[in-house]
């Protein structure tokens, strides 16, 4: 940037005869320069602050756990906690705490308990879990947490939020904990769901969410994009946390906690992150009446959209500057091993395991996005059919592809330019996920010739085309 401005000086002075007015033009320059400066000096400021901020909040939790053990213990809670744990009790299992606090360093990551610090309040019966107003939040290896948010704030609505898990953040006032197996009883009891579910899987920044908005102008209709407890449930299963009956039995768990009736559902459409696609399969074993759709794009869309927003993201950057740095690589290599484990399936892990050493950070991304669509392929080898939306064909003929997408759903044809007012209205906007904002942010890093190639790099080594060909994937809606 310096050389730039100084190349352009010099040829100012050169044309530039009158003293004049050449202060006045390097006043101008050298005053664009200082204003360039101070930008990038505020958002480094700014960068440092969410730090800090998000360290405090860490620091904060952690000492407000280690005086509630110790306070619980005291008591009683603690023994009530164990005894919820071990099955002794199931009319007063549920843990409820009111959220004073609550803290994430990054708003795209899936939800964890920890994102609130909470006081113990009492315990409850498991159905208050079914309160309109209380939705599932997480999963863990050993409990379900359910957050109640008020009752003026519907977070299924995405003129509340586009995602779910963040209305669910942003709104709650209280976290409700109850042990997996009493989880599983409730859920139980619950059943399955009693209205129509839609199930959307895509490769993720295709237009999933816009389809799901669609389907959402529908009357009757309760869209969950992106409530994250699956989100758990995926990383887990990557991670072993869980053996497979526990894991399969979580799944329909959860499906079922997430449909539980409502006053005025008439039908459910559930839009899940691009790697939930993994848990496809079971879904459709425990619920072979869902209606399911899966959404993409081509590749070079996806990843310079995933390029884009990821880059707005305090906690990415950070991790990107230490995934790039060959310092950083060699001293810790726990480091780029952390991004290995969200890599779906042993074959994408045999594909490029050996070329990841020496790709960047989105050459990691590539990996984790694109193993989830050869788990998708896998599944079409298996005989598994699920119809298949192109984004591209949706924008270049939007009534016919909703028409014959609402054919595919048994959605009534009426519906199709009432579900098409959606395409009108962009509720990313203003926020990270949008590509708005990114086009407003002057100090976005540009997708460089070295991101392009680790990503090609990693495309080709998982049999998928480069960032300037078509994607095409078999069982299109189209035909």
């Amino acid at each position: 940037m310096n050389t730039i401005i100084k190349e352009i000086l010099e040829q100012v002075i050169q044309q530039i005869d009158r003293p004049l007015s050449f202060a006045a033009v390097s006043g101008i320059i050298g005053g664009g320069l200082f204003m360039w400066n101070i930008s990038r000096f505020l958002s480094s400021l700014k960068t440092s602050w969410e730090v800090l901020t998000i360290s405090a909040y860490y620091v904060c939790h952690a000492a407000v756990r280690s005086l509630q053990r110790l306070l619980w213990t005291y008591n009683g809670v603690a023994d009530q906690l164990v005894m919820a744990e071990y099955g002794a009790v199931y009319d007063t299992c549920v843990h409820v705490q009111k959220i004073i606090h609550r803290g994430r360093f990054s708003i795209m990551n899936h939800p964890r308990p920890w994102d609130f610090v909470g006081v113990h309040e009492g315990f409850a019966h498991p159905q208050t879990l079914l309160n309109p107003s209380i939705t599932l939040y997480c999963v863990t290896p050993t409990h379900a947490y359910f957050l109640q948010c008020p009752e003026d704030i519907d977070v299924h609505q995405s003129s509340i939020s586009p995602f779910m898990y963040m209305a669910q953040y942003y709104h709650a006032e209280k976290i409700y904990s109850i042990p997996l197996g009493h989880f599983h009883r409730l859920a139980d009891e619950v059943g399955d769901p009693r209205v129509p579910v839609i199930w959307i899987t895509s490769t993720g920044r295709c237009g999933s969410t816009l389809v799901g908005q669609m389907l959402e102008k529908l009357p009757g209709t309760r869209c969950l994009s992106e409530s994250d407890s699956l989100t758990n449930i995926s990383l887990m299963q990557r991670a072993s946390q869980m053996d497979p009956g526990e894991l399969s039995k979580t799944i329909r768990s959860t499906v079922r906690m997430l449909c539980k009736e409502a006053p005025g559902v008439q039908r459910i459409v559930f839009k899940c992150r691009f790697n939930c696609v993994t848990e496809l399969e079971p879904v459709m074993d425990h619920f072979p009446q869902f209606k399911h759709i899966y959404v993409y794009r081509n590749l070079g869309a996806v990843m310079k959209s995933y390029f884009k927003f990821l880059h707005r993201d305090t906690a990415m950057c950070i991790l990107e500057s230490l995934i790039n740095s060959r310092l950083v690589s060699h001293a810790m290599p726990f480091v780029r091993n952390y991004l290995v484990h969200f890599i779906a399936g042993q074959e994408s892990l045999e594909k490029v395991g050996p070329i990841l050493p020496k790709v960047n950070f989105m050459g990691y991304v590539t990996a984790i996005i694109c193993s989830c669509i050869l788990e998708f392929q896998n599944m079409t080898r298996k005989g598994i059919i699920v119809q298949t939306l192109h984004y591209d064909e949706l924008m270049r003929n939007p009534v016919e592809v909703t028409s014959k997408l609402f054919q595919l759903l048994s959605l009534p044809q009426d519906y199709v330019h009432m579900s098409l007012a959606a395409m009108q209205h962009d509720t990313q906007h203003g926020t990270i996920l949008s590509n708005i904002y990114y086009r407003n942010s002057s100090n976005a890093r540009q997708m460089t010739g070295k991101d392009t190639k680790d990503i090609n790099v990693i495309l080709q080594a998982m049999g998928l085309p480069d960032m300037k060909h078509e994607m095409s994937l078999p069982n299109s809606l189209m035909g």
